[in-house]
């Protein structure tokens, strides 16, 4: 008889938990919201921009209620995105997704071919990855029998 104890390797891995879709999806919306701040917060660096400001000029030219309503209404959108992702209905929730995503890559796309900063379009690439990866999420939101 061997007095040898027979060890055994046990291997523990991390747990993989479930995330719901709405969870993951409003989380993209507050990482693009993170890329708009930084992005609006370096473009206060470029020669000239700070300036621009203090004679009147906003993103869409002289300063204006209605040229910063504009720019509170387009950037309040992806705000409530993130609010309503988890509160919506799943159907209502993933068709709004899809288009608003979309909507906000093709106004992205076109700013970008206004700008020659490398950080802009360093974050612009981050935040049309994060749209597709929403409309993909949307796209295949996980289906249940009823």
């Amino acid at each position: 008889m061997s007095n040898k104890k027979e060890t055994r390797k046990t291997t523990v891995s991390l747990s993989e938990p479930y995330v719901n879709v709405k969870i993951k999806i409003s989380a993209l919306w507050a990482s693009v919201l993170f890329c708009y701040i930084y992005g609006d917060f370096f473009g206060l660096f470029k020669i000239g921009k700070i300036e621009r400001i203090i004679e009147g000029f906003g993103p869409f030219g002289a300063v204006t209620q209605g040229s910063l309503l504009s720019v509170a209404i387009i950037v309040s959108i992806p705000c409530i995105m993130v609010a309503l992702t988890l509160m919506l209905k799943p159907k209502i929730c993933q068709w709004l997704n899809i288009i608003v995503a979309t909507i906000f890559i093709i106004f992205l796309g076109a700013t970008m071919l206004m700008s020659s900063w490398y950080f802009y379009f360093y974050l612009g690439f981050i935040e049309i990855t994060l749209k597709l990866v929403i409309i993909w999420l949307a796209w295949q939101w996980p289906k249940e029998e009823t």
